[in-house]
């Protein structure tokens, strides 16, 4: 039943972003994904969602049981990071707690895979031990009550898992989260360094730049661009899922009657099935999504701002404009 378990929920979140249908996850899209997951799981694995909201159950001050859906904890890996726009509250204990015992939880949102690649092969420029698609195997290997493969500075309770899970689902399917573009040492050619043997600055040299998820993109959008997005990052991980939103008639902000979710669990679309074990998965998702990060890359014209600067621990950076086209 622990199978199930993990393999019903990720299937659940799944449904929100199949391939060739990206949307991005701010707070509404983490809220989306697991409203989505809460009903599929409600309504076609009524066990199974038991067994999740037993996992997340908590002891109130009055000492009564308090049970919370996916749509609650989805959010809770970002507001682990203590990011009020990303939350839409400050941190509680438990994720202060969470925190406190993975020090480098803000790891676990993303990787950075050449644009140009179609594949995600761990080892490779952009992933590491504790990117999105080790961490979402690592929770699936915990809640399959496997034991997950040790590492240094990872220790999750049954129900961090679960809402990290519910979490990373999501992040894995917006564009930015796991494609990056990189650019050579003048922040003028566009590199990869899986390829070209320019090795990226966050790991082993400093011969290739990136732009951080999009992050050091600053976007120029056509007016009215509703809601603002500085940069390309912040484009899919909040305007583009209030665009979908607005498009669909719903509210810009899920509500208790989580109407969007509801739309996209009644209707899922053609081929959204992954196939093959579960601990498969993500490398799949993070394969399908690479082109559409690509895709997001080829509707702008971005150029550069400036001579690469030093930045974080010193290794050079660079800013870009990209403007739509």
């Amino acid at each position: 039943m622990r199978i199930a378990l993990a393999a019903a929920l990720i299937a659940a979140a799944a449904l929100l972003a199949p391939a060739g249908q990206a949307h991005a996850w701010g707070y509404p899209g983490h809220r989306i994904v697991g409203a989505i997951a809460d009903l599929v799981l409600r309504t076609h694995y009524p066990d199974v969602y038991r067994q999740v909201q037993a996992k997340l159950a908590v002891t109130d001050a009055a000492g009564k049981e308090v049970k919370r859906t996916l749509s609650e904890v989805a959010v809770f890996a970002d507001c682990a990071k203590n990011e009020k726009q990303y939350c839409g509250r400050d941190a509680s204990e438990e994720e202060r707690q969470y925190a406190l015992r993975n020090l480098e939880h803000f790891r676990f949102h993303y990787a950075d895979v050449p644009i140009e690649e179609r594949r995600y092969v761990a080892g490779t420029a952009g992933t590491d031990e504790i990117d999105v698609v080790h961490m979402i195997n690592y929770a699936v290997a915990q809640l399959r009550g496997r034991k997950p493969p040790k590492i240094a500075g990872v220790d999750l309770t049954d129900a961090e898992a679960v809402w990290l899970l519910a979490h990373l689902v999501g992040d894995i399917h917006q564009p930015l989260h796991v494609g990056a573009k990189y650019y050579d040492r003048d922040c003028l050619k566009g590199v990869d360094p899986n390829r070209t043997g320019h090795a990226p600055t966050f790991g082993i040299g400093e011969a290739s730049i990136e732009t951080i998820g999009g992050n050091s993109i600053a976007l120029t959008l056509p007016e009215p661009a509703v809601p603002p997005a500085p940069n390309l990052h912040v484009y899919w991980d909040v305007a583009a899922v209030a665009q979908a939103m607005q498009a669909a008639g719903t509210s810009s902000v899920p509500s208790a009657e989580p109407g969007f979710a509801a739309i996209l669990a009644a209707t899922p679309p053609a081929g959204w099935r992954t196939d093959g074990d579960v601990e498969t998965w993500a490398a799949k998702w993070a394969g399908e999504i690479l082109p559409l990060a690509a895709q997001a890359h080829r509707k702008l014209t971005i150029r550069r701002l400036g001579a690469p600067a030093p930045g974080r621990n010193g290794k050079p950076e660079c800013k870009w404009a990209g403007d739509a086209r």
